[in-house]
């Protein structure tokens, strides 16, 4: 089994100047703090960091959401007059990925499974992730009519058209004649 996935830095590190690594992520001390930059932290995708054991916190959606709420109450604890004094550790909830219709794979330290049933694990914590019981709902009615129906559903916002001034002659009042 072979999954591959390209994954790019948002610029903005490089715009800002920062130290970046290889991939365009900034630089970041273990407090998720530029060190150029008083006052500027970067979390997610855009941050590169080393845990004390010297291991990177990998790009995936479990570090973003830790460093997101790491560096929101390190802040608070700022401006609150607070000194921080635990750098931030990633906590490796392991990993799960949807291959296929009824096909999953999780790896968890020494668990390592996959297949349907794995499958139906992989949504349940999806769903429970999601913050607001209306978005579970929405999910779970989402998914089901894409399972049974095999179509694929998408989220479109429309737009109605802009009223476009029409443009008018250089005599004022009069609409020019097509």
């Amino acid at each position: 089994m072979l999954w591959t996935a390209g994954v790019a830095a948002s610029p903005i590190p490089t715009m800002l100047g920062t130290k970046t690594d290889r991939a365009g992520r900034a630089l970041v001390d273990p407090f998720l703090k530029v060190v150029e930059a008083p006052g500027v932290f970067v979390a997610g995708d855009a941050a590169s960091v080393v845990q004390k054991n010297e291991h990177p916190v990998p790009g995936v959606a479990q570090a973003a959401i830790q460093e997101g709420h790491y560096v929101g109450r390190l802040i608070a604890k700022e401006l609150k007059g607070g000194k921080v004094r635990r750098p931030f550790s990633y906590f490796d909830k392991g990993n799960m990925a949807v291959v296929g219709k009824n096909y999953a794979v999780l790896e968890r330290g020494w668990l390592r499974t996959s297949g349907a049933l794995t499958w139906l694990v992989w949504a349940f914590v999806h769903v429970l992730a999601l913050p607001q019981l209306q978005n579970r709902w929405r999910v779970q009615h989402q998914w089901l009519w894409s399972y049974f129906t095999s179509q694929r559903s998408s989220r479109l916002i429309p737009e109605p058209p802009r009223d476009v001034a029409p443009a008018r002659d250089s005599r004022e009042g009069h609409q020019p004649t097509s």
